[in-house]
């Protein structure tokens, strides 16, 4: 076999597989954060409890591409994502049952958390007759504009919960599903050709990266699906800033694994991993909540996300 050919099977195959992580490995990915900070301990808990629940239901979700393999690499060549042109079809009974799984999650690791939390899946949105309605109308929603969706209709109100736990719970239930269309676009063609700071699947915005381990190459990841794509490391993401008097990064002394890449144009930042620097790579989604000291930071520095699509794991703790 050409050398070539079997280092990209491998690539492609490394993509497919890395999601979803297993529990052992984020038990042994968490412990080094813990190590440093035990008040980390319940929101590690709870992303752990809402991981195992998302995995628990992905194994009974079936989507489909309808896409043929050829119309995904010209989306891709245009910057298209897979879900403009295609829609995802979600059974409303497993979004249902994974929706109160998650509820009932929140509220084991955190007693705290409101109780009509455990009612959220009878608001009447996700009635019979309105639920399919209200899944397509937030199907491609940020952060920021999903709350802003809850809170025009009114539903923090009628269910008694802050708009930001509601949004929470909704882009964690759906998580399973965009993850399952992920992996079924990779049977066709993996995002080679895919170079934007957005999800080739799903739009949201990247928030975080590695480096990875074995050549340097700068991986963006999806907190949504899951999605892992390559990106050129002198270039932003966002503003696609090639400037590099422009361009620097920054990290917490001690930590030089552990960086904040920030653009001077556009005035976005992006967490990054070296695992270069670490010598081994990592779970981005432990990553993402760990390092919330290097958002703290960046923000203080007059620095930016892309979006707030990046779900604050500690809003459902409250």
């Amino acid at each position: 076999m050409d050398p070539g050919w079997k280092m990209y099977q491998e690539r492609r195959k490394s993509m497919e597989d890395h999601y979803p992580p297993s529990l052992k490995r984020i038990s042994e990915e968490t412990a080094f954060y813990l190590s440093k900070n035990s008040d980390q301990t319940q929101i590690f808990s709870l992303y752990k409890s809402i991981l195992a629940t998302q995995i628990a239901y992905l194994d009974k979700i079936h989507v489909s591409v309808t896409l043929p393999e050829e119309q995904l690499k010209n989306n891709f060549r245009n910057k298209k994502f897979v879900l403009s042109s295609q829609k995802l079809d979600i059974d409303n009974e497993i979004f249902k049952g994974v929706m109160s799984s998650i509820c009932q999650a929140i509220k084991k690791e955190s007693p705290m958390a409101p109780d009509p939390l455990l009612r959220l899946s009878l608001a009447e949105e996700f009635s019979k007759g309105n639920i399919d309605g209200f899944l397509n109308s937030i199907a491609l929603l940020n952060k920021d504009e999903l709350i802003n969706f809850i809170e025009t209709n009114e539903m923090d109100k009628r269910t008694g919960l802050d708009s930001e736990i509601i949004a929470f719970v909704i882009f964690m239930s759906l998580s399973p599903f965009y993850s399952a269309l992920m992996k079924e676009v990779l049977k066709k063609t993996d995002f080679a050709i895919w170079r934007q700071g957005y999800c080739p699947i799903c739009s949201q915005a990247a928030t975080i990266a590695q480096h990875r381990k074995d050549d340097g190459a700068r991986v963006l990841e999806c907190w949504l699906c899951h999605a892992r794509w390559i990106f050129p490391r002198m270039e932003c993401p966002y503003c696609h800033n090639t400037d590099q008097k422009t361009l620097r990064f920054f990290y917490v002394s001690g930590d030089k694994a552990r960086q904040v890449h920030v653009c001077e144009k556009c005035k976005k930042y992006l967490k990054t991993i070296d695992s270069k620097v670490l010598g081994r790579d990592v779970l981005l989604g432990v990553e993402a909540i760990g390092t919330a000291y290097l958002d703290q930071l960046a923000e203080k520095e007059g620095y930016r996300p892309p979006s707030r699509a990046a779900i604050d794991i500690k809003k459902g703790a409250r």
